[in-house]
């Protein structure tokens, strides 16, 4: 379905356990091919440089050579990113709460795309309409 827009995807996931109640969202996010050629780099210098400056856990988890399950310890509450073949990248949140939960997603959008993006975040209540409309304004723009 991408393929014939000439757009790549960058899967996201987030893994939090707010208050013993596991939560999980894990998401498809497409891409120009220029923009998702960038994208390894792009959210490699994010996640350096998000969260605590003294963490007890690594900061970057390369998911190149094995899956997130192997990698990040049971229990904890992360972040993934995967592109595709190429594989990933994973960080185990330190705070939960000041953790943004839109952490992947303003990496993975052009600015103007991001602009409009936010205004339907308010007005749209559902999540597929949501994922709809995002998906809607990458491919015009």
């Amino acid at each position: 379905m991408f393929e014939a827009k000439d757009l790549d995807c960058v899967f996201l996931e987030t893994n939090l356990s707010l208050k013993k109640r596991y939560h999980m969202v894990y998401e498809c996010i497409p891409l120009p091919k220029e923009v998702g050629d960038m994208a390894p780099i792009y959210f490699k210098k994010a996640i350096m440089e998000s969260d605590e400056e003294w963490s007890m856990n690594k900061k970057l988890i390369d998911l190149s050579s094995k899956d997130i399950r192997k990698s990040v310890p049971k229990g904890l509450p992360y972040f993934s990113v995967d592109f595709g073949l190429q594989g990933g990248f994973a960080h185990v949140i330190e705070d939960q709460h000041s953790f943004p939960h839109y952490f992947g997603k303003v990496l993975s959008c052009r600015r103007s795309i991001y602009q409009l993006y936010s205004v339907f975040l308010t007005s749209v209540k559902s999540d597929t309409a949501r994922t709809v409309t995002l998906m809607y304004l990458i491919l015009v723009h």
